[in-house]
């Protein structure tokens, strides 16, 4: 399967994802990217359930999230999450994200995440694996 760049990921809002006034909680925008994010390395072969010696590169952390809310979405439905990497470093990965419409007219929050690898053992930065870099390194643009 080939998969493109902006990676694209459908995400269902249910009712509980909604606050008080019947708009989509603030905090969900970043659980659907994280969501959208885990589809796409899903997609690249990289799966959370394999062992971390087959999947070295699942240990992980944010080290950072930006998120801008452009236009309230309005209860129930599906929005679209749309990942372009745009930075692989040596052990960081800057992936920004957009939430749309599906039919992809509306920005409801566009943002930015910055992950970094750890070394299981020392819970420092290490670097990615080839395989890793090798699957990612074709989705990297140059930030819009």
């Amino acid at each position: 399967m080939t998969v493109l760049s902006p990676y694209r990921s459908v995400q269902r809002v249910y009712f509980d994802d909604l606050d008080a006034l019947n708009i989509l909680h603030n905090v969900r925008y970043m659980l659907f990217i994280e969501r959208a994010r885990g589809d796409l390395y899903n997609a690249l072969g990289f799966r959370w359930d394999d062992d971390v010696d087959v999947n070295p590169d699942k240990w992980q952390v944010v080290a950072e999230h930006s998120i801008r809310y452009l236009s309230p979405f309005r209860g129930e439905g599906e929005v679209l999450v749309e990942l372009t990497p745009v930075k692989l470093g040596n052990s960081s990965l800057i992936i920004d994200a957009r939430v749309r419409s599906t039919h992809g007219d509306i920005v409801y929050a566009e943002g930015s995440s910055r992950l970094v690898r750890l070394d299981p053992a020392t819970n420092r930065p290490c670097p990615w694996s080839d395989r890793f870099r090798k699957a990612m390194t074709p989705l990297v643009r140059a930030p819009a």
